[in-house]
């Protein structure tokens, strides 16, 4: 005697294009959000800054809060680049761009300063402005990967990525649109 098996509807296909809306929607948000407010990617603070850079923050009238976030330019540009999506697949690519953001320059410290950045028509109240010779930072995927790694003479600060909280939330949301 066999099994007789009998479908009513369609059967429920892979929605790789749903996955990949619920990781791009979610993951930029959660990375930038867990950063400022000073966590690793295991829900940890960030390692310190040394006191040199802290001094350097203090000089220029910056928080010292371990956030990533001098100029926002890394932050801001953290976005899903690129989905590759297959039958039972999907990859998505979070990062920052290659693009750079102004020099830090502090900000003014004395009224000599403020005096000097005001004659010369700045504004002598912003934290950071373009050089006059248009220098600018390295690209913000490079400060990324240095501040993530570490470098000979940083700390890493492992950013880039979700913590597990957010992994199993995010992996609540694409359960729910997996199969339609």
């Amino acid at each position: 005697m066999g099994i007789t098996i009998k479908k009513s509807g369609r059967m429920p296909r892979f929605n790789a294009e749903g996955i990949a809306r619920e990781i791009q929607r979610f993951a930029p948000g959660a990375i930038t959000r867990r950063t400022e407010q000073g966590l690793d990617i295991n829900g940890r603070p960030f390692a310190p800054y040394s006191r040199r850079y802290r001094n350097f923050l203090k000089r220029g009238g910056e928080d010292q809060k371990i956030d990533l976030r001098l100029t926002g330019g890394l932050m801001n540009s953290v976005k899903a680049r690129d989905a590759l999506l297959g039958a039972d697949r999907v990859e998505v690519t979070i990062a920052p761009d290659t693009g750079t953001s102004p020099v830090w320059v502090p900000k003014s410290g004395s009224r000599k300063r403020a005096a000097k950045a005001a004659a010369r028509g700045r504004d002598p109240s912003t934290s950071y402005r373009m050089q006059r010779t248009s220098k600018q930072s390295p690209p913000h995927n490079m400060v990324g990967y240095w501040l993530h790694n570490g470098t000979p003479t940083m700390r890493a600060r492992p950013w880039m990525g979700l913590d597990p909280k957010q992994t199993a939330y995010l992996r609540e949301m694409i359960a729910r649109v997996m199969w339609r």
